[in-house]
């Protein structure tokens, strides 16, 4: 059914009704996100009272469940000796280098299988395989073919991400819409030029959520792969010192550590990313 023609008046009717209806709607969603943030502060607060009286309680002894005043006291303590910082700085360095290979090579592999059907029945099947395998699994053969030391922990990094990448790529590429790959080759783009500019750029929506997932895994493989040696310093590390010295204050300080540091990243990085190529890609609702 054809819609109604509006006259000049009318559409500026409606025009200055949407504009003053416009900062309504912003306001009000701007109380919303407000009341949320009240909301989760209060969750939190009531729960941390609650977690503090528990262990005042004494219902089980403080070396198995701490309560948040002696955590604190944990985090100033590994703060003041400078453990905390470069135990974060030796996880972080670690992670950007794994996850660097883990993404690079994940993209080529999904690239490749997805693009290849010989390749994506034979090393895609064996990659979906892999990809089942618990990060954690490499381990004990990271220390026997590479032995114990940082290439070690490094492999184990990249063997938890890789695969999932590369699992991720494969499936935004092949759910790109066929239009674009149609009009690309209409422009005549081969080869590297179609991977870079049509391949990439119509499946990194989709992509960005893989390299996040890829992330998760490297982080997890990282904080297990930490755990093996008693010289170096990381987050993991200090988890693993806490468990010797018998102190859960240190452990949940750690774990703590380890949750920050994530939701940063998930946030600040990823959340960023996906938020501009949302608007980018005109996908904001």
């Amino acid at each position: 059914m054809p819609e109604p023609d509006l006259s000049a008046t009318e559409k500026m009717a409606l025009e200055s009704t949407i504009a003053r209806l416009k900062p309504a709607i912003r306001s009000s969603a701007s109380r919303f996100s407000v009341k949320s943030l009240l909301i989760k502060i209060g969750f939190f607060t009531l729960l941390l009272i609650a977690w503090q009286l528990v262990a005042w309680a004494q219902w089980v002894p403080s070396y198995i469940l701490p309560g948040p005043i002696d955590v604190g006291r944990s985090f100033i303590e590994i703060y003041l000796d400078g453990r905390l910082f470069i135990s974060i700085g030796a996880s972080l360095r670690r992670m950007f280098f794994g996850y660097g290979l883990s993404a690079v090579g994940g993209i080529v592999i999904g690239v490749l299988s997805a693009r290849s059907q010989l390749f994506r029945d034979t090393f895609g099947s064996l990659i979906l395989a892999l990809q089942s395998i618990p990060s954690v699994c490499w381990l004990p053969f990271a220390l026997i073919w590479i032995g114990l030391n940082e290439y070690a922990i490094l492999a184990v990094v990249v063997l938890g991400a890789v695969f999932s990448i590369a699992s991720a790529t494969e499936s935004a590429i092949l759910n790109i819409p066929p239009i674009y790959l149609r009009v690309g080759r209409v422009f005549g783009a081969k080869g590297f030029t179609f991977a870079r500019d049509i391949l990439f750029f119509a499946a990194l929506p989709e992509l960005i959520g893989g390299l996040k997932l890829g992330w998760t895994f490297a982080w997890r493989s990282l904080m297990a792969a930490e755990l093996i040696r008693q010289d170096l310093f990381g987050v993991g590390r200090l988890l693993e010192t806490g468990r010797s010295y018998n102190d859960s204050a240190m452990m949940i300080a750690a774990m703590v550590t380890i949750l920050i540091i994530g939701l940063i990243v998930d946030r600040a990085v990823f959340g960023t990313l996906e938020s501009r190529i949302r608007i980018r890609w005109g996908l904001q609702k």
